[in-house]
């Protein structure tokens, strides 16, 4: 019986047995949900448009990591 591995980004749970293939969907959807959060900010008017990029960037280069 091969293992089930599970990932909890932003309070969902992702599961799957192919490890690879988790680490890859759970790239994706913090990807995804960071991005939201930059356009919420955005169009609240609460970043200006170059801190929220350097900020967008920085925080995609520590989710590389």
């Amino acid at each position: 019986m091969r293992r089930v591995y599970s990932v909890i980004i932003k309070g969902r749970t992702l599961e799957s047995r192919d490890l690879k293939e988790l680490l890859a969907r759970a790239v994706a959807q913090k990807r995804i949900s960071d991005r939201k959060f930059l356009l919420q900010n955005l169009s609240r008017g609460q970043a200006h448009a170059e801190n929220a990029a350097d900020s967008y960037f920085t925080a995609n280069q520590a989710a590389s990591l």
